[in-house]
């Protein structure tokens, strides 16, 4: 079973941003679509679409993928909505924003609307709703509920490929799990009869080298 997980799209932001206006642009992200030019979307023929339930979650499946299935909307894929850190007139880094507001979500701060441990149990249910379809399947959601989803497939050893350390909109990281790999995360496998992408990649190399 693959597992694609792509993060939606969303508005530009501003680069410095008062109490205030961090919320409304995080509110932006989830209802606001932003249609990125030149995509083109794909059949999505023997895979389920998940997204979470927000309108941009929902659009970002319409813009990637054409399917007679309709994606499956679900609230445990909805993105945790950053608070603002702290209240001031100040205009700070969207950054500064962003990364402080994740840090009081991991500490489980009240000021956060919702706690890691919290976010960590939703992508728990959601990988259990998944494992027990055992289709192949592409995931859309964004922000810290997709970093929680991504440790949990990693604790249920699947192996992620691709990605940026800081996604960006329509970034993808594929999942598999580790038996899938011939040999695992090293790929320690026959490579003339390599099963997996990054072992018949390695094969090519070595047959071209």
């Amino acid at each position: 079973m693959k597992i694609i997980l792509i993060w939606q799209a969303e508005p530009p932001r501003d680069g410095r941003l008062n109490a205030a206006a961090f919320a409304r642009s995080e509110e932006a992200a989830r209802t606001a679509f932003p249609a990125p030019a030149n995509v083109r979307p794909g059949d999505a023929a023997g895979y389920r679409i998940y997204t979470g339930t927000s309108p941009c979650a929902a659009e970002t499946a319409a813009l990637l993928f054409y399917t007679d299935e309709p994606p499956e909307r679900t609230a445990l894929l909805d993105d945790v909505p950053l608070q603002p850190f702290r209240d001031t007139e100040a205009a700070l880094p969207l950054w500064l924003w962003r990364a402080l507001g994740a840090a009081q979500w991991r500490l489980g701060s009240p000021r956060q609307s919702e706690t890691a441990k919290e976010t960590l149990a939703r992508a728990e249910a959601f990988a259990d709703r998944v494992e027990a379809d055992g289709r192949d399947c592409a995931v859309i959601s964004r922000g810290l509920t997709m970093a929680a989803l991504k440790t949990v497939l990693r604790r249920r050893g699947y192996l992620l490929e691709g990605g940026e350390l800081l996604p960006r909109p329509l970034d993808r990281v594929r999942a598999s799990k580790r038996s899938e790999h011939c040999g695992g995360c090293h790929h320690n496998c026959l490579l003339s009869q390599a099963k997996c992408r990054i072992g018949q990649e390695k094969a090519a190399r070595q047959s071209s080298g």
